[in-house]
């Protein structure tokens, strides 16, 4: 089946994006809000280096290049005035480093135009190297986020290493799971870069440095395998969680195998079984095992992206059958070359977690147990409250909004099951909400179940953030 790209078109542009849904600009403010958001509460943190302002001012820039590259493509104005734009979101980093960071101009000159400026590079030949698969928003949270997460290891990564006396146990993992996405970056764009690397010999044997790298590089003491050996098996508890998880998996590909044997397109209630599964594998490591989630979210991305590389690359044995499967399971947002979904649905739950300031070290911000509703933020809006707008709606939805195909009913359905967890989650005690936070938190739900019911952009994507911008302000 061949879809039609819809395209902007310049003299020197011509960049395609997901057919049936709207260009979805407002999505690049996202992920600069979120940061901003950490740091009201970056003064809870007892983190000695953190790198939230840093990071902050960097997603700033990336999103204000994001509104001067569109600007530059589709207004038509004079060379003169082009030029000045492309060089706007250089000029702002620069001096939000100098201003509020205090830095030196030379260090926020550097900073400020190699952000931007590879930004920019990155995500012009996203759009370009895989059209039809985001829309120009969301290829910008996407883009951005990697662009974050080098910057952070960057920035981060050396700072960690050196310190070998009173590292922590989070910061141990954090520096295994900086330096296997690294790995697994680096032999993503070698496989893009070489096609020859993309035969069965050579990917097999990337792939067998990559294992090899991750678990024996001497990052960590002992090295990472034997360090996260102990790391699981020092408490039964984690042993538990891990046992818990394996069932989780082999339910999940139990799932796919049947569907795949019904040999027709999965419905919208067969997809959402996979919500219900990754709620069972948040809110138990959320609560009970922080640390060991957030290496374990690090691992399923991994193995998701291996998966997407053996698919897409048409590796054998495995390649046919995950064509199949995601010839079952694809919706409309996968109308591209990649399978959006899962992984949207992975980072989605994760992202919380991931940008959220020291989410599992022992300081004033991890007490503050109300937090705890930021953190779970993907669970919420993606595990619940997405999960049951869309099988009521479906089912049960008759008055339909203006411009949209979802219903009153689903969006009800949404806030109603958005907030059910979160009352139970304060009446057992694990979290403890005042009045103000019962208010910040009725206007996140509030305000995501209306994007949820007009939005076309990936609900993966966008609903985690819009409800943790929300919760995490107040």
């Amino acid at each position: 089946m061949i879809v039609e790209l819809r395209t902007q078109e310049t003299e020197e542009f011509q960049i395609p994006y997901l057919p049936n849904a709207s260009p979805g600009y407002w999505l690049c403010l996202l992920l600069p809000l979120a940061f901003a958001s950490n740091l009201i509460h970056e003064n809870k943190c007892n983190a000695q280096f953190s790198t939230q302002p840093i990071l902050t001012i960097a997603a700033i820039g990336m999103s204000i290049d994001t509104l001067c590259l569109f600007l530059y493509i589709f207004c038509k104005t004079g060379l003169l005035l082009k030029l000045f734009i492309s060089f706007v979101p250089g000029f702002i980093t620069t001096i939000l480093y100098k201003v509020l960071l205090q830095q030196s101009w030379s260090y926020g000159l550097f900073w400020g135009f190699i952000i931007t400026f590879t930004y920019q590079k990155t995500y012009i030949r996203v759009l370009r190297g895989l059209p039809g698969c985001f829309s120009f928003g969301e290829a910008s949270i996407l883009v951005q986020g990697l662009m974050l997460f080098l910057l952070n290891v960057i920035l981060k990564f050396f700072t960690l290493l050196l310190k070998t006396e009173n590292r922590s146990t989070f910061e141990d993992l954090n520096i295994i799971m900086m330096c296997a996405l690294t790995y697994l970056l680096a032999i993503c764009g070698l496989l893009s870069a070489a096609k020859v690397l993309r035969g069965p010999t050579y990917f097999y044997a990337l792939m067998f440095i990559l294992v090899t790298g991750v678990t024996s590089t001497p990052i960590t003491d002992p090295v990472p395998i034997t360090f996260l050996l102990n790391f699981i098996f020092q408490d039964q508890v984690r042993v538990y969680i891990v046992v818990f998880y394996l069932i989780m998996v082999v339910l999940t590909i139990l799932t796919v195998w049947w569907q795949i044997g019904n040999e027709e397109k999965a419905s919208t209630r067969i997809r959402k079984v996979f919500h219900v599964l990754i709620v069972l594998v948040f809110i138990p490591g959320i609560i009970y095992q922080c640390s060991f989630l957030y290496i374990a979210t690090g691992v399923a991305f991994a193995i998701f992206t291996v998966f997407e590389l053996i698919r897409v690359c048409n590796i054998p044995p495995l390649a046919i059958s995950l064509r199949r499967a995601f010839a079952s399971f694809s919706d409309e947002k996968d109308a591209g070359l990649l399978a959006l979904t899962p992984f949207c649905l992975l980072i989605g739950c994760s992202m919380p977690l991931w940008i959220s300031l020291c989410p599992c070290g022992e300081n004033e911000y991890t007490n503050d147990n109300s937090r705890l509703l930021s953190i779970l933020a993907g669970v919420l809006t993606i595990g619940f409250g997405d999960t049951a707008a869309s099988v009521v709606g479906s089912k049960f939805g008759r008055i339909k909004w203006r411009s949209s195909n979802k219903s009153l009913e689903g969006t009800l359905a949404f806030m109603v099951m958005t907030f059910l967890p979160i009352m139970f989650l304060n009446y057992f005690g694990y979290t403890k909400l005042s009045p103000m936070k019962w208010f910040s938190t009725s206007i996140a739900i509030l305000t995501t179940s209306l994007v949820e019911a007009h939005t076309d952009q990936i609900d993966n994507l966008t609903l985690p953030i819009v409800f943790y911008i929300i919760v995490n302000i107040f």
